[in-house]
Parts: structure tokens; C-alpha cells; sequence
């Protein structure tokens, strides 16, 4: 449409013109206008032949188009479902194989040994402890389960059985040596009873961000109550 159209009646006086942007603003504030009358459509652009087979046509690419969009957005998902399916059947699997290898620990050592070399390996982390408030420890505790003051549950854990940090300094006093690596963690508190005091079971990260908030915290709960189960077997042992 050109920049200037001429309006008028023949017989009632000058024309007067209409810019485009008045026939546009019309057209927007009667959006319904074209649709009562679909003939004008021919006027307005005399080139554009709106022929049945070429609607059909038109449209039938446009409901492909908007299918395969579909199909591809979908394949993304499924994708990305399969991918967590097969992550989270690894950590299953991997719990499992950590629990296993706790409970048939020969001995103290072998189940010290099993914590701090092995489970970190399995699990993918950088750090793996066990607490408890005791001032008596096993004589083979070593340096994978130690003692904590008196409190130090209530005081990190609070009400809660599990606790993600997903951006935190490691506690020398859970950690050990190994606080510094520790950027990340999850703590998963242990009931006092059966012989045991009451402590925590602890899994730590370099990276931030590697535990979240919003994660599930079945599987770390699960493995820290087999811990605390292992550790007890031997612990009056050995005190």
C-alpha cells in the first residue's frame, strides 16, 4: 500500500488523503472487517490467489511444521528423562554396592578402610565421615570416625534428619583433613541407641552446588543408617 491513498466522493468537494497508518490504525480497531468481507481481499492484493488447494496446502505445512516442532520437543524430554533414569539407576546401584561392602567389613579396620578409601570412590565425592558425640572412640577409628562435642548435632542438624549444604566450608571437626576440599556436602543425623551415642554421617563434595536443597535424600539416609549399623557391630569390640 502506498504511502498516500486518495479518498473521496466524485461531486463532494477535494479529495482527502488517508495516510497508510490511518488505514492500518481503522484496520486494527475493526479487527473483524476483512473477515465480513473476505472480497476485499482480492482487491487488496489482486496477485494473491486464494485458491482452495493452496489454503489446504498452506495449512497442511503449517500442521507439519507445528508437529515436528512437537516431535522435537519431545524427543529432548524423553532424552532428558532417560538420561536421569539411567543417573539415578547408577547411585541405586552404587548405594547398594557401598551398603554391601559395609556390612561384610571383617573387621574395624577393614570397615575404616571401606569408608575412607572406597565409598568416596564409589560415590563420586571427595570426602565421607562418621561422628559421634563420645570421647571414647574405637581404637581403630582412625581418622574416618570421630568424636564430636557434646550438641554438635542439635546444633548443625537442628529438627532435621538430613541437612544439603550446597555452598559451605567444610568442619574440621567432621572432616578432618579433609574439611578443606569440602564445598558441598549432606549430613544425615544417627539416632542415639543400641550402644551407640548420637552422631552424624556425613558426605562431602568439592564442587559447589554438587548436593542441592531440592534433592531427594533417600539413598544418603539410607547409606549413613547402614553406616551407623556397620560401625555399631564393632564398635563395643573394640572400645
Amino acid at each position: 500500500m502506498g504511502d498516500h491513498v486518495k479518498a473521496g466522493i466524485k461531486g463532494e468537494g477535494p479529495r482527502t488523503e488517508l495516510r497508510e497508518s490511518d488505514v492500518i490504525a481503522y484496520l486494527r480497531r475493526n479487527p473483524r472487517l476483512l473477515l465480513a468481507n473476505p472480497d476485499l481481499l482480492a482487491a487488496i492484493a489482486p496477485d494473491t490467489r486464494f485458491e482452495a488447494e493452496t489454503v489446504v496446502v498452506d495449512m497442511q505445512r503449517f500442521v507439519v511444521d507445528r508437529l515436528r516442532r512437537q516431535v522435537d520437543d519431545m524427543k529432548v524430554a524423553s532424552d532428558r528423562l532417560v538420561t536421569t533414569t539411567r543417573s539415578n539407576m547408577s547411585l541405586i546401584e552404587r548405594t547398594m554396592e557401598c551398603a554391601l561392602a559395609l556390612l561384610y567389613a571383617r573387621d574395624f579396620s577393614e570397615l575404616t578402610q571401606i569408608l575412607h578409601d572406597d565409598l568416596p570412590v564409589h560415590l563420586g565425592v571427595d570426602a565421607v565421615a562418621v561422628a559421634f558425640e563420645s570421647d571414647t572412640l574405637p581404637v581403630d577409628a582412625g581418622q574416618t570416625v570421630r568424636s564430636l562435642p557434646p550438641g554438635f548435632v542439635a546444633h548443625i542438624m537442628g529438627n532435621d534428619g538430613t541437612l544439603i549444604r550446597s555452598d559451605t566450608e567444610g568442619e574440621a571437626v567432621i572432616y578432618g583433613g579433609a574439611a578443606g576440599l569440602v564445598r558441598s556436602d549432606a549430613i544425615v543425623a544417627l539416632p542415639e541407641g543400641e550402644g551407640l551415642p548420637i552422631g552424624l554421617f556425613a558426605v562431602g563434595c568439592r564442587n559447589q552446588g554438587h548436593f542441592d536443597p531440592g534433592q531427594g535424600t533417600e539413598l544418603i539416609a539410607f547409606l549413613g543408617h547402614v553406616t551407623r549399623y556397620a560401625v555399631g557391630r564393632w564398635w563395643s569390640l573394640q572400645l
